[in-house]
């Protein structure tokens, strides 16, 4: 199965860095570190000259009581003080813009503050803190090429910047460019060696790319960091699917068990998914009670009532319940008729519990699909055999010996069919070819002994003589019991 989990974890835990940003570009704004704040807390106390000027004062008065009244929430009056600063003042000042940037992007307003930015910029290069708050409403707006651009730039001048670096990661994973994420996640690690967030987020990455080992080495790290419960059950999570995409079933058990195991159950969205897959790992273990349980649990949660139906089915056929493997694998066959799938555990089912007439069926769908056609022949002939319908016998024991279906056994009941047709030379001629070719030796010494008695009817003679009778039926008597033992075990 290819789950894709890692990519949707990775979707999920975007989403939660997503409202990070948000907060902290409110933190920025909200409590008061804004960039170059520090060019307006002296506004108003220069005594040259130049500040006795009406009009300047004015314009640093508005400006202050704007500043005052953002960081209140008071986003209408500081809006309109900035505004009145902005038609008073004589020149363009590029503080005047940043202030109405943040002002703009406090009440969402992005597109304005974007616009704010980009003309304080323009005015005052040098501040170059913009490039940052920028980026973020960018990508807010999932403008994410002009996000990119600004990121870049504030990695210019802080390579180090833990919150960009994080940004430019969840943008690299919205547009599935997972080797760049991956360059920035070790980044984030080599500056913070002990986050087990970072660690989760980086097994996330590999488990997207199919490095489910290079994953698992991640998640185990991870684990070795973090606290948090509810972080450590999702690593289970993790570290269960990565397991199961590498054929790891008894690795993928233990940790879906710990996820399992780990939080309130109604809390588990997923807990149907989970018990599926643990439901298959436990049929590659050969574990089936324990696999009919979980698929049980995965039907019951309405996890892919079908697919899981048809798990559950294989599990009970391998536990010989034929019955309810029957009822299971039919669920399935309803829902997808032309999925070949089940048709062969169908046949085998309905041929173990007697019902013939829905074997036959089922055989042949499995010989025209050219799934299993050896065994799908040769359980048809056994059929065909025991009612007696010898010609039909014939011809499926023939197709399943040319398949090479246990070819022995298969001309070994050719044989059998053809003495039933009092076809002697080429009943003998069958037996003989069992003699030379099994390895079974109670096979062998059934065939031997059908070639000696059968040799000494007289075929020449063109009527049934009373001795050439009783061999005959001697024949059949002795190797039919050793038939219908074979055909059994061949099921």
């Amino acid at each position: 199965m290819n789950i894709s989990t890692g990519v949707e974890k990775i979707k999920k835990r975007k989403r939660l860095f997503s409202f990070f940003l948000v907060a902290m570009v409110t933190i920025y704004l909200l409590l008061g570190f804004l960039p170059n704040m520090h060019l307006f807390s002296s506004i108003g106390t220069s005594g040259d000259s130049s500040a006795r000027d009406q009009t300047i004062k004015n314009v640093y008065a508005l400006m202050t009581s704007s500043r005052d009244k953002l960081l209140n929430r008071d986003y209408q009056g500081a809006l309109d003080d900035i505004n009145k600063a902005i038609a008073l003042s004589e020149d363009d000042i590029a503080e005047l813009y940043l202030l109405r940037g943040n002002i703009h992007a406090s009440i969402n307003r992005y597109d304005s503050a974007i616009q704010d930015y980009t003309r304080a910029l323009s005015l005052d290069p040098t501040l170059t803190e913009i490039y940052e708050i920028r980026g973020h409403l960018y990508y807010e707006k999932k403008d994410y090429e002009n996000a990119l651009k600004d990121y870049d730039k504030v990695l210019q001048h802080n390579p180090n910047n833990s919150e960009v670096l994080l940004a430019r990661v969840n943008i690299y994973l919205s547009q599935e460019s997972y080797n760049y994420a991956l360059n920035d996640i070790k980044t984030l690690l080599e500056h913070e060696p002990e986050n087990g967030s970072f660690y989760a987020l980086l097994g996330d990455v590999h488990s997207a790319l199919g490095n489910y080992d290079e994953a698992i080495d991640s998640y185990n790290s991870a684990l070795n960091y973090l606290s948090n419960e509810d972080d450590k059950e999702k690593i289970y999570l993790a570290l269960g699917n990565c397991s199961f995409n590498l054929e790891q079933y008894e690795s993928a058990v233990e940790h879906y068990s710990k996820y399992l195991e780990t939080a309130n159950t109604n809390e588990k969205a997923d807990m149907g998914e989970i018990y599926f897959h643990r439901g298959i790992s436990h049929i590659q273990l050969a574990k089936y009670e324990e696999a009919v349980n979980d698929l049980s649990s995965a039907i019951e949660l309405g996890y892919q009532p079908e697919l899981s139906a048809f798990q559950r089915g294989l599990a009970y056929y391998m536990l010989e319940q034929y019955i309810e493997a029957i009822s299971d694998l039919e669920i399935y066959v309803n829902a997808y008729p032309d999925n070949s799938d089940p048709w062969i555990y169908l046949a085998l089912s309905y041929y173990n519990t007697e019902d013939y007439n829905k074997a036959i069926t089922y055989f042949e769908k499995c010989i025209n699909a050219n799934l299993m056609p050896g065994e799908s022949h040769y359980h048809l002939a056994t059929i065909y055999l025991n009612r007696k319908q010898y010609n039909k016998a014939i011809t499926h024991y023939t197709a399943s010996a040319n398949l090479n279906y246990q070819t022995d056994y298969s001309i070994f009941n050719r044989g059998v069919a053809y003495l039933n047709l009092n076809k002697i030379e080429q009943a003998k001629n069958d037996f003989q070819k069992v003699e030379k070719i099994t390895a079974n030796p109670d096979l062998k010494k059934s065939a031997k002994d059908a070639v000696n008695k059968l040799s000494k009817i007289n075929i020449q003679e063109n009527v049934k003589t009373q001795e050439n009778v009783k061999i005959q039926e001697n024949v059949k008597q002795n190797i039919q019991q050793n038939v219908q033992q074979q055909t059994t075990l061949q099921q």
